[in-house]
């Protein structure tokens, strides 16, 4: 009945009966640190966004291909001198050795005028900017740098477009002397390239050190995620998601910039993910004692972790938790839990179980009941309040809510008794 529902209204939670319970020792442990992986997925990826940021920039550096040019620059160099007294008039033409524009990019204006605007835009701290700064004189310098930031694509555009012309000169003058023209190379931007190289070795070494980064806790359990370093290919391998080999990749894991070539020499590795193959990212689920979690505990972390993501809907069904777990965590922790979900959403609960049906406080009670009617099966429900002496069904039939509920929840009012009894004397001993 509960599929049913889930399938007619949607934005849906539906906790099926067993669905949280172990089976296989490995199978589930591998099952439920993938859970736990994809449902951090989205704190991974924030932390790492600098990463991918800088790796963006890096994975266009190729310092090899710069030293091939610093060397073909000196030796044209050289060779020119040597060859200056046989310059001929092609040679000696003023474009015929002249450096290209150097143009620069827009992106520290642009995170300048970005970082302006939220300023200007935000409202959660409005009061606090206004005590230190004049929004009118924000405004303005918001408009001055996006001034300047048009003044400077202009003149980039007007560089590359002299530079195309200066690169299309020199081609033509080349061809027509047998003189050597001088390697055009821009030194600074080398020079920059192998800063950004660094600092990108740094980052790396760091994310590769031993550390918890992110803490968090649910009723008791505590979750971890620990930064680390790659063991194996394996690993590596595991992470990207693909049947690729990463042996050639791993042996250079030592050095973030060849490891980096190493990856983007296969192009069936997503650009987008090499950030990920970089730093191991581990989660542990620790108990109340500060121990990682056994499989019956897993299976109650899961339990609270499918009853929190509920929030996320409209509406909340659990079948039958009791046949899962004890009537002490059921008692604490998940009661605790629906009455909290409850306060803003409809929770349905479905139980044979005293711990949860009678201790949970529900609000509204339904008994579903089948009886024989010429042979066919007849279904009804009967609902009330639970402090309604009797609950009805909606043609008109009533039964008394005090023995559906020790029938439903306690086997019956003779078992209920016997029980009762029982522990009284145990008590009384």
């Amino acid at each position: 009945m509960l599929n049913e529902i889930s399938n007619t209204i949607k934005s849906v939670k539906y906790i099926e009966q067993f669905s949280l319970v172990q089976q296989n020792d490995v199978g589930y442990e591998r099952e439920f640190k993938s859970n736990i992986e994809r449902r951090r997925s989205a704190f991974v990826d924030q932390y790492l966004a600098g990463l991918k940021r800088v790796i963006d920039q890096v994975v266009k550096v190729d310092l090899a291909a710069n030293d091939r040019e610093v060397t073909s620059y000196l030796d044209t160099l050289m060779r020119s001198a040597e060859e200056a007294d046989r310059q001929d008039a092609f040679s000696k033409a003023a474009l015929f050795d002249e450096v290209e524009f150097s143009v620069g990019n827009t992106s520290t204006l642009q995170t300048l005028i970005e970082s302006v605007r939220q300023v200007i835009e935000n409202i959660e701290y409005r009061q606090i900017i206004e005590k230190h700064v004049d929004l009118a004189a924000l405004k303005r310098l918001a408009v001055e740098l996006i001034e300047a930031l048009w003044a400077k694509m202009l003149d980039a555009e007007k560089k590359r477009a002299v530079n195309g012309l200066v690169k299309e000169i020199k081609q033509g003058l080349k061809i027509r002397t047998s003189a050597t023209q001088i390697q055009d190379v821009d030194l600074y931007a080398m020079t920059m390239d192998k800063k950004r190289v660094a600092r990108f070795s740094e980052i790396v070494d760091f994310l590769k050190r031993d550390q918890i980064i992110f803490k968090d806790s649910l009723q008791g359990f505590r979750i971890e995620a620990r930064k680390n370093s790659y063991s194996s290919a394996g690993e590596i391998k595991a992470v990207s998601g693909t049947k690729l080999a990463f042996g050639d990749a791993f042996r250079k894991y030592g050095s973030a910039y060849d490891y980096l070539r190493e990856l983007k020499q296969n192009e069936s590795l997503p650009s987008a993910d090499l950030y990920k193959l970089f730093t191991k990212i581990s989660y542990r689920i620790l108990n109340k004692d500060g121990y990682e979690v056994s499989g019956g505990e897993r299976s109650e972390f899961r339990l609270l972790q499918e009853i929190a993501d509920a929030q996320n809907y409209d509406l909340l069904l659990i079948d039958e938790p009791e046949s899962s777990f004890d009537n002490l965590f059921l008692k604490g922790e998940v009661n605790q839990m629906l009455k909290s979900i409850s306060e803003t959403m409809p929770v349905i609960v479905v139980t044979h179980n005293n711990t949860v049906g009678a201790s949970v406080g529900a609000d509204y009670v339904l008994c579903t009941t089948k009886v024989l009617e010429n042979g066919v099966p007849k279904y009804r429900i009967f609902s009330g309040y639970p402090t309604d002496k009797t609950l009805a069904s909606v043609d008109g039939l009533e039964i008394n809510s005090y023995e559906m509920l020790l029938n439903s929840l306690e086997a019956g009012i003779d078992t209920y008794e016997t029980r009762r009894r029982g522990y009284e004397t145990i008590k009384s001993q």
